[in-house]
């Protein structure tokens, strides 16, 4: 009996909890909206900028927005784009990448649409 509850209340606590995503190493959280996706970094991340003479370490929570439009956007990185496959989605920069290999971007609401997306 404790064996079960133990277990029931492990399924409920995790039910409950949002998907994590990885890239890189860092965690992220995923919100929704109608726009697209947000993410956003779990604890600080830091980034080196390649910038010439003007180079630079960022360092901070990150933000994620992946466009229904494939769009997207990071708080250090700047404008880009963003695809999905099966083997998982990335969002692409002048300056960088943030892929998160063998993961789907999923919404506990109702899913932006994201026709044209794929890599």
């Amino acid at each position: 009996m404790r064996v079960w509850l133990s277990t029931a209340i492990v399924a409920i606590v995790w039910a409950g909890m949002a998907p994590a995503y990885v890239a890189d190493n860092h965690s992220w959280s995923m919100t929704c909206n109608g726009d697209g996706f947000v993410l956003t970094s779990d604890y600080p991340v830091a980034r080196y900028i390649e910038a010439g003479a003007q180079s630079d370490v960022k360092t901070g929570i990150e933000k994620l927005y992946l466009g229904r439009s494939c769009d997207a956007t990071n708080t250090h990185l700047g404008k880009g784009s963003w695809c999905f496959s099966n083997g998982g989605f990335r969002a692409r920069f002048e300056t960088g990448e943030i892929a998160f290999p063998r993961q789907e971007p999923i919404c506990e609401t109702a899913a932006p649409e994201m026709s044209g997306c794929q890599c």
